[in-house]
């Protein structure tokens, strides 16, 4: 048994036409969802501009909805859970039907419009040689849900027997029917692969491979791959001296590569050589067997093939591609103008290298204490409860003391002039004491908003807050957020580069919008709007400037010097004609 958890879109607005359009089987859309596009936006030749419609298209898929299929409820618990065959598919849903549970679900998540994205989607899938029982199959669906803390969370499960896998697809809905709140996703890969190998134990399925297995004491561990350790005399090297070992050159430089050319199929001997060989390492017969060495000092240490990958050894390699063949020449001597293989790197042992056994146990310790450290916020907002200020019992004190100053004035001043009197100071004393409450009660509210104690605080706040008490797990947390930023700093620098030229504009003036079939019209967040071909950014608007990156071949900055015309009319026109 396994889990599988669909891509979706990083900027949260999920599309349904590009997230079912590798796995729909609906002949056309419904009339419902389509919508016109607005005048001047012209969508690609061969597409319609469909509508994110929420939960439609997906609940119409895992229901294998196609025209209209004829429905039949099949059981209804006492619970409200419903089963209904539609067509061929046994389909369960919580929710009031199965034709009504897409706007139901969309319904409940316009009433959160914080979530922008309320639907989840997984699929739960067995092995060829098992055959579930739709009673464990929905049993397992529930557990998934309730691990992921959505059990009374609207969803609708279909079992899909039309492959060689029995699979069952689920769409829930994040957002709450009752408290409208979001559920959050968080480590939802990790949650559901640790439900697989609970309901292989409980409902006998057949174990399968995942990030997690269970030993035979019940207890969860992650998964990690078996690699052969390094050989004594390359740890010694690496421990004693700081310095990095031919093996552990190899291991970094090759072995990622290896693994990767065995998943696709590719590794063969000319390959080998020609990985080998960028790498300033060689491959040789040596002792029965094989051993990688160092081009440039073929007679110094050399490491067996297999220590560095399993799969390079002398009996994998012969099995897989027969006998052993010599490196071929890097350049054929014939036609020297096709240039010859490169060397891009090559091993030297004066570099200074860091325990890679100690670092992978570091980053193993840190992540368990940042699960730890997850629980205890999971933890803290659960058990939060907001500050209660007793403002109802504070209101109702002051006109109880206003009710006996009333009472006493009544059975002691007879005379009806003064009673009234009395009665009117005893109302203003009220309506006093109650203002300076109130103005008691915006301090009190104020001073708890500033502390941070009015609401629970965020992830990243509560982080914050526990690093600035000394917590290593948070400060730990801290430092990964920080690289993170850092990588993404240079990967939109790779992937948005500086301009070439620029044309400056008047300040404040806006960008509008200028589409054609030539290029792509991408509008980012900020109102810079950026027109890319192939693509990367050919021509961005910012709004009082107008940027062209250069690009390589004269063809293509003859037409980027012509987008950058077109750009300028169209903005000195204000965006019309």
């Amino acid at each position: 048994m396994n889990v599988v958890i669909p891509p979706k879109r990083r900027d949260r607005k999920t599309s349904f036409k590009k997230l079912v359009s590798y796995v729909s089987t609906r002949e056309e859309n419904r009339h419902s969802e389509a919508v016109v596009k607005p005048d001047g936006v012209y969508p690609p030749s061969g597409e319609e501009y469909v509508a994110t419609p929420g939960f439609g298209q997906l609940v119409d898929y895992v229901g294998r909805k196609r025209v209209a299929p004829k429905t039949q409820i099949v059981s209804i618990s006492p619970e409200g859970i419903q089963r209904v065959l539609c067509g061929e598919v046994l389909c369960e849903t919580n929710c009031f039907s199965l034709d009504t549970a897409a706007a139901e679900m969309n319904m409940t998540a316009m009433q959160n419009p914080r979530c922008k994205d309320a639907v989840y989607h997984f699929i739960l899938s067995w092995q060829q040689d098992e055959d579930p029982t739709p009673d464990a199959i929905f049993a397992s669906v529930r557990y998934s849900l309730q691990s992921l803390g959505m059990k009374e969370h609207q969803y609708v499960a279909a079992i899909h027997r039309d492959t060689d896998n029995v699979h069952c697809h689920i769409s829930a809905n994040r957002v709450h029917p009752t408290t409208f709140r979001a559920q959050n996703m968080w480590n939802d890969a990790d949650t559901l692969q640790k439900c697989c190998r609970v309901l292989e134990r409980d409902l006998g399925f057949k174990v399968d491979n995942g990030s997690w297995h269970m030993d035979e004491y019940g207890d969860l561990h992650r998964t990690h791959h078996d690699m052969p350790s390094a050989p004594r005399g390359a740890a010694r090297r690496e421990i004693f001296s700081d310095r990095e070992s031919l093996y552990g050159y190899a291991v970094r430089e090759v072995r990622q590569g290896i693994s990767l050319a065995c998943e696709q199929s590719r590794l063969d001997w000319p390959w080998l050589h020609k990985l080998l060989y960028t790498r300033g390492l060689g491959l040789r017969e040596q002792h029965g067997g094989l051993a990688v060495y160092d081009l440039f000092n073929p007679d110094g240490v050399s490491v067996k093939a297999s220590d560095v990958h399993p799969a390079i050894s002398l009996p994998a390699m012969t099995h897989r591609c027969g006998g052993f063949q010599a490196a071929p020449p890097v350049c054929n001597p014939d036609r020297l103008e096709d240039g010859m293989l490169g060397m891009y790197n090559n091993y030297l042992p004066q570099l200074h290298v860091r325990d890679q056994d100690i670092r992978r146990e570091r980053r193993e310790a840190r992540a368990i204490a940042r699960e730890i450290l997850r629980a205890r916020f999971e933890a803290y907002r659960a058990g939060w409860e907001k500050p209660d200020l007793r403002v109802r019992a504070r209101f109702q004190q002051i006109s109880s003391h206003c009710i006996v100053m009333k009472a006493h004035v009544r059975d002691t001043v007879r005379d009806p002039l003064l009673r009234k009197l009395m009665y009117r100071v005893a109302e203003f004393e009220k309506m006093k004491a109650m203002a300076e409450l109130r103005l008691q009660l915006r301090e009190e509210r104020s001073a708890l908003s500033d502390a941070g104690l009015s609401r629970p605080l965020s992830w990243k706040r509560w982080v914050e807050k526990e690093a600035l008490r000394g917590d290593v797990a948070a400060l730990s947390q801290l430092r990964g957020w920080t690289y993170r930023q850092k990588r993404r700093a240079r990967q939109q620098k790779n992937d948005w580069p500086e301009p070439n030229a620029v044309i400056h504009y008047e300040p404040g003036e806006d960008a509008p919008t200028f589409i054609t079939r030539e290029h792509e019209t991408r509008l980012l967040h900020d109102g810079t709007v950026s027109y890319l071909l192939d693509g990367k950014p050919a021509v961005t608007d910012f709004g009082d400037r107008v940027g062209c990156t250069r690009q390589s071949g004269r063809p293509l900055q003859q037409r980027f010097g012509c987008r950058v015309n077109r750009v300028a009319k169209w903005r000195q026109c204000g965006g019309e004609g």
